[in-house]
């Protein structure tokens, strides 16, 4: 255990645990058609249980993104009042910091360039050439 009286192994299981209750959250209680692609990537609580950083992967385009964003951060106290039901054994619920994340675009990127990489090293032989 941490000298400070903090446990790294609840706040790891508590990052999960509003992960997925946020993740529930949005897929059952939350009606607004913007939000429907949206994935909750992780969730960062600070020690004290001040804030969260909550990062989120919508799909669509960038303004898309940019609204679904948008859209989040005005259900902040909605959210919040969710997680407080749920999360019966907290005192008190973080302040939620949502975040655009871009991993799982990236990692379509880099899939599809690997790929045409592999594609091209198929027709031009086993050398390459």
């Amino acid at each position: 255990m941490a000298r400070d009286g903090t446990n790294p192994h609840r706040l790891e299981r508590l990052n999960a645990q509003v992960r997925q209750e946020l993740a529930l959250a949005l897929a059952r209680d939350v009606k607004d058609p913007r939000l429907e692609m949206v994935t909750v990537i992780a969730v960062e609580c600070a020690r004290d249980l001040s804030e969260a950083k909550v990062r989120v992967s919508p799909l669509g385009t960038e303004a898309q993104r940019a609204v679904s964003l948008r859209v989040l951060q005005s259900m902040e106290g909605f959210l919040r009042h969710l997680l407080s039901e749920r999360l019966e054994n907290l005192r008190r619920v973080p302040r939620l910091n949502f975040r655009l994340d871009d991993s799982i675009a990236h990692g379509v990127r880099v899939g599809a360039i690997l790929r045409g990489l592999e594609d091209g090293q198929k027709r031009g032989g086993p050398d390459g050439a």
